[in-house]
């Protein structure tokens, strides 16, 4: 796919793409030039002729959105130019679209026509009657791409209740959680789910000793989604159990994804997302003999902070508000060696 196709599927609707997903477009567009050790080089020399055929806008070059970091400097953002939507080939009223299509004869100025009618041509062929499958296994099927559905959903075609993932007979896919069960006897107990994996680890050798957790979770950082928390309340039923325990750093990232994860994705499982308050404390106990850096000010949504019980938000807010970010590693294997378990002595299954 061109760069300037690549900066339209990034951009999500919006006219401008930030230098972040720029450059992102160009490592798919242009893999190797991406590597090059003149890479920015290659960029630039591509947005000029890009700008050059009217794609895009680059910012004025005696203002400040530029990064001038190294040479040669490159645009912190570009914008899209207004599409001029052209007559369609073909007359789409004409068609006679599949029942779920049947607004693509209204919209003769609807872009991914292309799209539209090979999944025209999947459900006239039988397509509702076939196996539900992942996403991406459709899509190539599809499209002969298998990242292009994903970028379709942002799209006309899938907006305001038109397609669906089901209507293609698939369905997204999380990267599957990585987990370790607890010792035996450990059934019904709560699960932790932990947002780094070295942390996962040693967490994963204490739960050998103490038994606490029907199971430990790798979170995965910010890909606990909600596909990976519809697959955790699965598992947590198979575990025997409806509440899972979520740790991670105290920083903006840290705290959001378990917040949202809990707010949003939990809504309508039979699970309960809570936070790790012995963990989380034993996090703020280590800081307070830490030299731990200090950076700007680390701000977050309020309603992430409430997450947290209401004095250890407070605490956390201290550490935050002067730049201090916890990193949960300070709870690592050797600390870990001095925690006993939670449970009575006659509830260890060994």
């Amino acid at each position: 796919m061109s760069l300037a196709m690549q900066l339209r599927d990034l951009a999500r609707g919006r006219r401008r793409v930030r230098k972040a997903d720029v450059w992102r477009a160009f490592q798919h567009a242009h893999p190797l030039e991406a590597l090059a050790g003149d890479a920015r080089t290659r960029l630039m020399n591509r947005l000029r002729k890009l700008a050059e055929a009217g794609a895009i806008e680059l910012p004025s070059e005696r203002g400040k959105a530029w990064d001038r970091s190294a040479r040669p400097p490159i645009p912190e953002w570009v914008a899209l130019s207004r599409p001029v939507v052209p007559a369609p080939s073909i007359d789409v009223s004409t068609i006679p679209w599949a029942p779920e299509l049947a607004f693509v004869a209204s919209s003769p100025g609807l872009r991914h026509l292309d799209e539209a009618l090979a999944i025209h041509r999947f459900l006239a062929s039988g397509g509702r009657s076939r196996p539900m499958v992942p996403m991406r296994e459709r899509s190539v099927e599809l499209f002969g791409d298998e990242k292009r559905l994903e970028r379709l959903g942002r799209t006309p075609l899938f907006g305001e209740g038109r397609l669906t993932t089901d209507t293609l007979r698939c369905f997204p896919m999380a990267p599957p959680l990585v987990f370790e069960l607890g010792p035996a006897g450990t059934q019904g107990r709560p699960c932790l789910v932990l947002e780094n994996h070295h942390t996962w680890w040693s967490f994963c050798r204490w739960n050998e000793r103490t038994a606490d957790y029907s199971a430990v979770v790798y979170g995965a950082g910010g890909g606990f989604g909600r596909d990976a928390v519809s697959f955790l309340a699965e598992r947590c039923a198979d575990w025997g159990t409806t509440t899972a325990e979520y740790f991670g750093d105290v920083d903006r990232e840290g705290l959001t994804i378990p917040w949202r994860a809990a707010r949003k994705f939990s809504f309508g499982l039979d699970l309960h997302l809570v936070p790790a308050t012995r963990w989380y404390r034993l996090l703020i106990d280590i800081a307070g003999n830490t030299d731990l850096p200090v950076g700007p000010t680390i701000t977050l949504a309020n309603d992430a902070l409430a997450w947290l019980p209401a004095s250890m938000g407070q605490e956390v807010w201290s550490w935050l508000s002067r730049g201090i970010r916890l990193p949960q590693e300070l709870v690592g294997t050797e600390r870990l060696l001095g925690e006993p378990s939670s449970r009575p002595d006659d509830d260890v299954p060994f």
